[in-house]
């Protein structure tokens, strides 16, 4: 998985992520938006929302690779 950017939405309690996955190969990617609530959920670690502003890459993978086991992939987008 390579995640291409992401970045949260206080306002909106959000967590916007770009990546994609081996099988997307150079030609597309993929954009999930995650609310809080589910982060709390699928997070490896207890986070609240003030720990979530300085979260890194490594989080987000572990992030995204529990919240896949219970959902969907989001359709692909073309670079």
């Amino acid at each position: 998985m390579v995640i291409h950017e992401y970045y949260y939405t206080e306002e909106k309690s959000t967590l916007h992520v770009e990546f994609s996955t081996e099988e997307d190969g150079d030609n597309f990617y993929r954009v999930l938006d995650i609310e809080f609530d589910s982060i709390e959920y699928y997070s490896p670690t207890i986070i609240s929302e003030h720990d979530i502003l300085d979260i890194d890459e490594e989080f987000v993978i572990e992030l995204l690779s529990e919240y896949l086991k219970e959902n969907d992939l989001p359709e692909r987008v073309s670079l």
